[in-house]
């Protein structure tokens, strides 16, 4: 095979050689850029998991402190609501002495009641009316106060859980 014909197969065989290992180089290359490409990909999606957990996280903790803030404010109202309490029933106390007050004037005023038969019943003056008064104002002002402090408390409480959950 001498000649321009052994020439020809052997510019042939290395064209092909060439040829295959230009192939092969470029298969190799296609390979590594797939697989950065794979790997930027992957690390995009770390990336991404690692975001969306991040802002669970946070969102658990602003839950959790929210709660938190919820339970402070609710301790917050039983305490003010057992003062309030306190101080009904010091107020009720002082209600009913006043009361029984009143009452022991009304009484010492109607037996000495100048207008009084002998068995008849004592009229009714001015100081009975009083005291009736008294007695029906005092009853009516523990009833709103109680009202009052119930609502006073239980609004307060709402702002500071409105407040804290603003936050």
């Amino acid at each position: 095979m001498a000649g321009w014909r052994g020439y020809a197969v052997v510019a042939l065989l290395v064209a092909g050689v060439v040829g295959g290992s230009a192939w092969t180089a470029r298969g190799w290359l296609a390979d590594a850029s797939e697989a950065k490409a794979a790997s930027d990909r992957d690390k995009e999606r770390l990336a991404e998991a690692q975001a969306k957990m991040t802002a669970i996280e946070a969102a658990r903790e602003e839950g959790r402190r929210r709660t938190a803030e919820v339970e402070k404010a609710r301790d917050d109202a039983k305490k003010q609501a057992a003062a309030a309490v306190a101080s009904a029933a010091s107020a009720r106390t002082e209600h009913n002495r006043l009361r029984d007050r009143a009452d022991a004037l009304a009484r010492a005023a109607s037996g000495r009641d100048p207008a009084a038969a002998g068995g008849s019943p004592p009229g009714a003056d001015g100081v009975d009316l009083l005291a009736y008064m008294l007695r029906r104002v005092s009853d009516r002002a523990t009833q709103l106060a109680d009202i009052a402090d119930g609502a006073r408390v239980a609004g307060l409480t709402c702002e500071r859980i409105y407040d804290a959950l603003r936050q």
